[in-house]
């Protein structure tokens, strides 16, 4: 029986346990300390104010440095999504139809997301990596770090991080009970409670399930959503926190992407097929069936204590600890590629219908993930040079866990895989000329039956990351200039096995095993500058580097002797304003970003002279991204506000590998070219107070799918490269653009009780378009027009009037 081991380390121990002592230790009466009267009014560094978010507008931002920071002073781009946004716009889950954010695509639940036209496979979660799994119901805004500025965490994509920032205990007594229905059979139904326990100690607690159907058959989606927070403010200014959260998602038959169709050209040899576009119309038909799935779920706990220990120094301890777990069964069989126009049949003159053929062996897969991480932070507030100087100096340690262990196994030659794999069991699917089945589909017959299952993968992986962050931030000349330089170090050790791979010809079993040990070792520099021309508009420009390393890559990817961490160079430069008493914000900006060590694939020579070739896959190439950004958020009264988010890529490879000489210069795939949105709110008065409506625009422009080698013929075994190629690489989605419309209208019948109906149109003008930014859900149809109607019953004050 297999176990997942869970996180274990002195180090976190002994912090878990100084905070427990330092909180009980500041129970007890402080000395007294002499302090200025407004020092006691001052927050923590590390709390973002309440009063940083006025409905779809934030002015501060912990992602970009750790420390509570204005957004217009930080000389380089972060991006913040309110939850006020989210229940406006009837955003129930927030996946890959969040493109609100120029430059940020195909937002996965599984952890993974576009940026600046690189993908990440992991997340931030309060400032802890996290692979996804979040619910939209404890999440208080979405932060949105762009560029290898990220790297103040250590690993990162080159085009930034996402960071969920977790829903804060309120001391305000407020209990929700809401309600909501609507298209695709959506239910959900959310509790919300915010109150005091004692008067320094305080807490919010979220309860929601949530479930929605899709346009495909049998496919449905559940969630459970469960989150607690607790604070304590200590007398003496220190706050300790500790929060837990549940998330489990049902996805039963899942929904599946549309797939290729190759025009053949009316003749039998395959140099002349060319890969020509989807087959929507299939993607509304449910390749998996009833008897599929993909589950994901999370437990993750949080503790950290925070203190300004006297006019200078202020530090943060944080302890974070997950368990993850994936379980899939058949999602492994989804619709294969179409031919038209096949060469007649050279006895009959028939030209063959059209099919598509599906997975002859369904699988089911097992992740289960554990770890974590330690975070110290230690920031340092001073003047020099006779107050003229202003500086603040941010020290950190990191330590970050993660372990996996990933059996999966395919049905065997039982009899219902035998079934399935018969003529005529209906797992090749004929097709009308429209790519509409021609018959209902017939599906794999049975659940998983364990016993005589064949085990095709099971691996045990863990990487361990500790490192630290220096930054020196000054402010010249009466704030008019800032300044910052830093530096990250980060030593990873990788701890992988490998049970079931046949590596360089070896078959691997669980009595002897692939060993893979590697320990990488990063130091990437920062530095920037912000110049405010008037009091209202600055100019920014900022270097910074950064790497990656897949704490999931395979045992043989981590033990392979060209083994490279990914690593990044980028320029961000732009303006940025603040006007009219900080209502109108704006941030126009550039970047120029190089990406080196890509998995690409070579072509090499078994032996000099052998005049043999082979294959190989190793981090070899290069990518450049360049393009610009542009932000605008104005509260134009106390009625209305407006904003604009756009953002363009261009992000190509320069070397994709010896074998693909071709693909220098080809698109990126899942990576739009550019996106964005604009919104417009208003917010009733007079006889029109409580009522507000908001009217949204999103556009996707037309992406690539495919693979920039996809569709091209390999070198031969001689090393002769071929011109033969499909062009699947070069498919796109077409470009789509939705309208969103909101109305609302709260009602207080009381002191103590409040009332307030939400109606939403989602893709207001029924726009039919196939998703294509990444994710799971790539190439998959999008919604259609949705309607869906949310009540909301509010209580305050009513256990301590």
């Amino acid at each position: 029986m297999h176990t997942t081991p869970r996180l274990k380390s002195p180090t976190l121990a002994a912090l878990l346990l100084g905070l427990a002592l330092t909180a009980r230790a500041q129970s007890a009466p402080p000395a007294p300390v002499s302090k200025a009267p407004e020092d006691t009014l001052r927050l923590s560094e590390f709390t973002v104010s309440e009063k940083s978010n006025r409905g779809y507008i934030a002015s501060e931002t912990m992602t970009g440095t750790r420390v509570a920071t204005q957004i217009k002073d930080l000389p380089y781009t972060v991006n913040v999504i309110t939850s006020e946004f989210f229940e406006d716009f009837g955003m129930f889950q927030l996946d890959d139809t969040l493109t609100q954010v120029g430059g940020l695509t195909g937002l996965d639940i599984g952890g993974s997301f576009n940026l600046r036209g690189f993908a990440s496979s992991s997340q931030l979660r309060d400032g802890f990596y996290r692979l996804g799994r979040y619910g939209q119901t404890n999440v208080d805004r979405i932060e949105v770090i762009k560029g290898p500025n990220a790297g103040i965490y250590g690993r990162t994509s080159p085009g930034g991080m996402v960071n969920m920032i977790s829903k804060a205990p309120k001391k305000k007594e407020l209990v929700q009970l809401t309600a909501r229905y609507g298209d695709y059979e959506t239910r959900q139904g959310t509790l919300e409670a915010t109150g005091s326990i004692t008067p320094n100690t305080y807490y919010i607690f979220t309860l929601s399930q949530f479930q929605r159907g899709f346009d495909q058959p049998f496919a449905r989606t559940r969630e459970n959503q469960g989150y607690l927070a607790v604070k304590h403010d200590f007398a003496d200014g220190g706050h300790l926190l500790a929060s837990a959260e549940y998330f489990l998602q049902y996805r039963h038959a899942p929904t599946v992407a549309a797939p290729i169709i190759v025009d053949q050209k009316g003749t039998a040899t395959t140099t002349d097929d060319e890969a020509v576009g989807y087959a929507k119309n299939l993607a509304r038909s449910n390749a998996y069936g009833p008897n599929s799935e993909l589950n994901r779920g999370s437990v993750t706990y949080l503790v950290s204590y925070d203190k300004r220990l006297n006019n200078v120094f202020s530090i943060r301890a944080a302890i974070q600890n997950f368990r993850a777990r994936r379980w899939d069964y058949n999602t492994n069989t989804g619709f294969g590629t179409i031919a038209i126009n096949q060469a007649p049949n050279a006895t009959t003159g028939i030209v063959p219908t059209p099919t598509s053929t599906r997975g002859a062996l369904p699988s089911k897969g097992l992740i289960q993930e554990d770890g974590g991480g330690l975070q110290f932070d230690t920031v340092a507030n001073y003047s020099l040079f006779n107050h003229t100087v202003k500086n603040k100096t941010l020290a950190t340690l990191d330590f970050n866990d993660y372990y996996r262990w990933d059996p999966t196994w395919s049905t065997s030659a039982d009899a219902a895989t035998a079934a399935w794999n018969a003529a005529g069991s209906g797992r090749v699917v004929t097709l009308n000329p429209d790519f509409t089945p021609t018959a209902p589909l017939a599906y794999f017959p049975e659940r998983f039956q364990w016993g005589g299952e064949l085990l095709t993968r099971l691996t045990r992986r863990r990487a361990t990351v500790a490192g630290g962050q220096f930054r020196q931030e000054s402010h010249w000349w009466s704030d008019t200039l800032l300044t910052y330089f830093g530096a990250r170090f980060d030593s990873v050790k990788f701890h992988e096995r490998d049970y079931a791979a046949t590596i360089n010809a070896v078959k691997y079993t669980v009595a002897a095993p692939y060993v893979a040990e590697r320990k990488v070792h990063q130091t990437k520099p920062n530095l920037g500058a912000l110049y405010k021309i008037t009091p209202s508009l600055r100019v920014y420009a900022n270097y910074s580097e950064s790497y990656f390393v897949n704490q999931t890559d395979n045992p043989s990817t981590i033990g392979s002797t060209d083994y490279k961490p990914e690593t990044a160079k980028g320029k961000d430069y732009g303006i940025k304003g603040s006007f009219f008493d900080d209502r109108l914000n704006f941030t126009i900006g550039g970047y120029y970003i190089t990406r080196a060590n890509v998995s690409v694939t070579d072509t090499v020579e078994t032996a000099p002279g052998s005049g043999t070739f082979v294959n190989i896959t190793r981090p070899d190439g290069d990518q450049i991204d360049r393009g610009f950004e542009a932000d605008v958020n104005w509260a134009i009264n106390g009625n209305y506000s407006t904003g604009v988010s756009y953002g363009y890529v261009n992000a190509k490879y320069t070397h994709f590998g010896s074998a693909f000489p071709q693909a220098i210069g080809r698109d990126v795939a899942t990576i739009s070219p550019a996106n964005g949105s604009a919104y417009f709110k208003y917010n009733g008065s007079g006889p029109l107070k409580g009522f507000s409506t908001n009217l949204g625009v999103t556009y996707l422009a037309a992406t690539p799918t495919e693979s920039p080698t996809a569709g091209d013929v390999p070198p031969t075994a001689t090393g002769v490269r071929s011109t033969v190629s499909t062009k699947q690489w070069a498919l796109h989605v077409p470009s789509y653009t939705l309208w969103n419309l909101g109305f609302h209208y709260k009602l207080r019948t009381g002191s103590k009780i409040d009332q307030s109906v939400h109606l939403n149109f989602n893709n207001l003008f029924d726009r039919e378009y196939l998703k294509g930014s990444g994710g799971s859900f790539s190439k998959n149809l999008g919604d259609r027009r949705a309607v869906y109607f949310s009540y909301t019953l509010g209580f305050s004050g009513l256990l301590h009037p």
